[in-house]
């Protein structure tokens, strides 16, 4: 009848729980959680946009006067870790006459500063793109203590209190949250980064992986696959993979070509042994390829009992919209 409720709602209480949970002392106050955590969500899926981060899950958890945020992220070949400032900048000053000459300006415009995306963490080298990992892994739990912007680790805030000043647009994040919250929360958030060395991926599935050799040289093959393996192998991936198709459709003009690199991959890494899921199907509606009528496409691996309160499922959706108008994105996710 096109009256279909969510799935992830409709097993809720049976093989799903609430990834936001708070104690509401007054009923007026259910509302007011309800709009912070949706406005928290989005607004800290914006950030980690903006700065190539793919977010993969996400929890909320209120307890007393502390607010706990759980993240998990998946980081793009679209990161940049840092950025130098060259001071030593070029300008060419002409004068009445028409003569032109060079000189070295020093100083640097405040709105070139603001439009350079500033470095997550301080001292950080280009180098490595995955340094970041190393620093959320020594300090994965950071809290902000309410009425300052003071970030410190939880462990060191119990024992002696000493502060750790996180510089760079995490320490916005701490900001922008606080001043949401009027500053009456402890803010801890712990980070998991999904990325991890690949080395024997590519050992056991370098048999399988050469069927996918027709997509060599295509911008969406390394990091597809890498991406796609963190989709089979860890659960609730289902935001994940339905942000990446979303990406791709942007970028990609050859729509019905990545798709056939998603069904093949998927099906690879599927039937592989560390696979956690059981079955996949993809709903993709639009303009495909640019066409002048709208068509959907289904992609379907494995068993996909979707009406089943047996099955663990895991479900997201979205719609995205580029020159040839917009589409939507269904992606559904059974899990073993």
């Amino acid at each position: 009848m096109g009256q279909k409720i969510n799935p992830n709602i409709f097993r809720l209480g049976i093989n799903k729980t609430w990834k936001t949970e708070f104690f509401e002392k007054k009923t007026h106050e259910l509302p007011l959680y309800t709009f912070k955590d949706l406005e928290i969500k989005s607004y800290i899926e914006r950030f980690f946009e903006t700065q190539g981060i793919i977010l993969h899950d996400y929890k909320q958890h209120y307890s007393d006067s502390t607010l706990n945020l759980y993240v998990s992220y998946f980081i793009s070949s679209e990161f940049i870790i840092d950025k130098k400032l060259d001071n030593n900048s070029k300008v060419t000053l002409i004068d009445k006459e028409g003569n032109k000459k060079t000189v070295l300006d020093t100083s640097l415009d405040t709105k070139q500063i603001l439009n350079l995306k500033a470095p997550l963490f301080k001292n950080q080298n280009i180098l490595n793109s995955y340094k970041i990992k190393e620093y959320l892994k020594a300090n994965s739990s950071l809290l902000l203590k309410p009425d300052s912007n003071e970030i410190v680790p939880v462990k060191k805030f119990v024992e002696n209190s000493t502060s750790l000043k996180v510089e760079g647009i995490l320490n916005n994040l701490f900001k922008v949250l606080s001043l949401f919250t009027n500053n009456k929360f402890n803010i801890i958030i712990n980070f998991c980064c999904l990325n991890k060395d690949l080395n024997f991926l590519k050992k056991t599935q370098k048999k399988n992986f050469i069927l996918l050799q027709k997509f060599k040289g295509t911008p969406f093959l390394k990091e597809g696959i890498e991406l796609l393996f963190h989709v089979v192998y860890n659960r609730s991936s289902a935001h994940l993979l339905t942000k990446f198709i979303a990406i791709q459709i942007k970028k990609v003009k050859r729509h019905k070509f990545f798709l056939s690199f998603l069904k093949q991959t998927l099906t690879i890494l599927s039937n592989s042994e560390f696979s956690k899921v059981k079955g996949i199907k993809i709903l993709i509606k639009g303009r495909l390829n640019g066409v002048p009528r709208a068509k959907h496409k289904t992609i379907t691996i494995g068993d996909t009992p979707v009406q089943s309160f047996n099955s663990t499922l895991d479900y997201s959706q979205m719609t995205v919209h580029n020159a040839n108008g917009s589409y939507g994105i269904k992606v559904w996710i059974i899990e073993k």
